[in-house]
């Protein structure tokens, strides 16, 4: 594939152009979106996505120097790259925060009491720390594999784990729970 010649042909609007590249490169983007994003989006949203990708480089395309660009290949990774990340940025993974997740506790009157009052002051806390708390505390898992699973290094999944447990115990002890050991 001549690459300057494809991409002053998009330049000039060529549609033609756009298809080319597209069937060129759609197996390349595909992958780097389906990487990046893989389980936390649906397959249908992921095609979205990669759309987006061939989109953007349409709308970008007079802007592409050819001195620069005379091969496409980069310049789309950086461009699926990127929109892949942006996309997983926005996206909030949920946790419920249903009563099973706390795990079996003897269900006298203290214990329900206990769970209704961490319950509440989870789900003031974000997303994201809700996860590290309940993969720490109740799933019992290490700080390596919370950060296996959570793609972070393990400085990270600690810091947040730290701050997370002192946030809840502020919420605790503001909601008048105190806790003595």
């Amino acid at each position: 594939m001549n690459y300057i010649d494809i991409i002053t042909r998009l330049k000039e609007r060529d549609t033609k152009a756009l298809e080319e590249i597209i069937l060129e490169f759609n197996q390349y983007v595909a992958a780097i979106v389906y990487t990046i994003l893989q389980g936390y989006i649906d397959e249908i949203d992921i095609q979205g996505i990669i759309n987006q990708v061939f989109f953007i480089l349409w709308e970008k395309a007079e802007k592409i120097d050819i001195k620069d660009y005379n091969d496409l290949k980069p310049y789309l990774g950086a461009i699926a790259r990127n929109t892949a990340i942006n996309e997983k940025k926005k996206i909030t993974p949920t946790v419920p925060l249903d009563e099973h997740i706390l795990g079996e506790i003897n269900e006298n009157f203290s214990q329900v009491e206990l769970r209704a009052i961490l319950l509440s002051a989870l789900k003031q806390l974000s997303t994201e720390n809700q996860i590290i708390l309940l993969k720490f505390y109740f799933q019992e898992k290490t700080i390596k594999q919370i950060a296996e699973e959570e793609k972070q290094p393990e400085s990270t999944v600690k810091t947040k784990l730290k701050r997370s447990k002192a946030k809840l115990k502020r919420i605790l002890e503001k909601e008048g729970f105190i806790y003595e050991n």
